[in-house]
């Protein structure tokens, strides 16, 4: 059954090590780089200011590979013109580590007519002033929904793999979450501005669960996987295990278009540019399938990455529920990780992360 009640923290909060686990996430922000470029191009001069709003942003060279382009495409149509870049994140970011990337020798503030700025909160809600923003991109950060659900999923720790009520749940608080995102978005961007919004997708398959597969299944079910063996080890709860769920929902074609259909003022508010699932331009089927001959290397890049995006999700959610102090806590996270590199050390390619890239691209009317 499913329990009305939600997590206490935001989807993303502490993630571990972000930037240095984020090899697919580069991957991708780089790979719509054509994107960005076509639409400031379309946009066109600005006459006081073109802003850029980088939602979910993070605290790596991620968020300074989103907004190259568009300062590159932008001083192609306005060599002089002014640029105000706006990174949008929630509070827990690292913003001493994100800006001292913008200000270093990697970053973009060598135009003199260039200013950075933050804006912070949650980019299910407002983050700029009404008509301000030319350009909106939000990369890698939009499947997380903006808070956990508590309900029994037994079997599973993401969302493909739920069924009846608890499917249900997640897929109303993802379209809930998505209508609003849009929304907030008809509110900042300027007549003319873009939206661009390129994430982990899903697209229909009858072999899977629900008729839908979606990105990383593999890799979500060796979580499991590793935490089942630790249950029958008596080191986690098997209550614990069969509560926790990843507070994600990869996006389909039809999910991320449905609002625009459905709801007569977003309709209004935007033209569809694209939108589309497609494999990933590098490695779609195995993200670290160039270190396949080095069970060690593969291992270890695997399990950076869910360290990098799921291990705050696992200790509060799972870890710390099965813990009675700290210590112990530690202890679990260290044991998880230690087994989950073992696993894909012992069978590289079983688990491959398979990679599909949602992409919608949205002209404000």
């Amino acid at each position: 059954m499913t329990d009305e009640k939600t997590g206490p923290d935001t989807a993303t909060e502490h993630m571990v090590d972000y930037d240095r686990n984020s090899y697919m996430q580069s991957n991708l922000v780089k790979s719509r780089a054509d994107w960005i470029e076509r639409a400031v191009r379309d946009i066109g001069p600005q006459k006081t200011e073109f802003r850029h709003l980088d939602l979910g942003c993070g605290p790596g060279h991620t968020a300074i590979e989103a907004v190259k382009p568009s300062i590159v495409a932008y001083r192609q149509t306005s060599p002089n013109g002014r640029i105000a870049i706006c990174h949008g994140d929630q509070p827990h970011n690292d913003w001493n580590g994100l800006f001292g990337l913008v200000f270093s020798e990697s970053g973009y503030l060598q135009d003199q007519n260039i200013r950075t700025e933050a804006s912070i909160g949650s980019f299910y809600d407002v983050m700029a002033a009404p008509d301000s923003v030319s350009l909106a991109t939000c990369f890698v950060a939009s499947h997380w929904l903006s808070r956990p659900l508590l309900i029994s999923s037994p079997g599973t720790v993401w969302y493909a793999d739920l069924e009846g009520e608890a499917r249900a749940a997640y897929e109303d608080l993802a379209r809930s979450d998505w209508t609003r995102f849009l929304r907030s978005r008809a509110i900042e961007l300027a007549p003319g501005g873009y939206l661009i919004v390129s994430t982990l997708g899903s697209t229909p398959d009858l072999e899977e669960i629900n008729g839908i597969r979606g990105s990383a299944r593999h890799l979500y079910r060796a979580i499991h996987k590793v935490a089942a063996t630790m249950v029958t080890d008596g080191l986690l709860t098997k209550e614990a295990l069969d509560r926790f769920i990843f507070p994600l929902w990869f996006p389909s074609v039809s999910d991320a278009v449905g609002p625009l259909i459905q709801n007569e003022d977003l309709e209004a508010a935007f033209e569809v540019i694209e939108a589309s699932v497609t494999d990933a331009a590098i490695n779609p089927q195995d993200a670290y399938q160039d270190w396949l001959a080095d069970p060690e290397k593969y291992a270890e890049l695997y399990t950076g990455y869910v360290r990098g995006f799921g291990e705050s999700s696992l200790r509060l959610h799972l870890f710390e529920k099965s813990a009675k102090t700290v210590d112990e806590a530690d202890a679990l996270t260290a044991k998880f990780f230690e087994r989950f590199e073992e696993l894909y050390r012992a069978e590289p390619g079983r688990y491959a992360s398979e990679t599909l890239t949602m992409t919608l691209v949205l002209r404000r009317r």
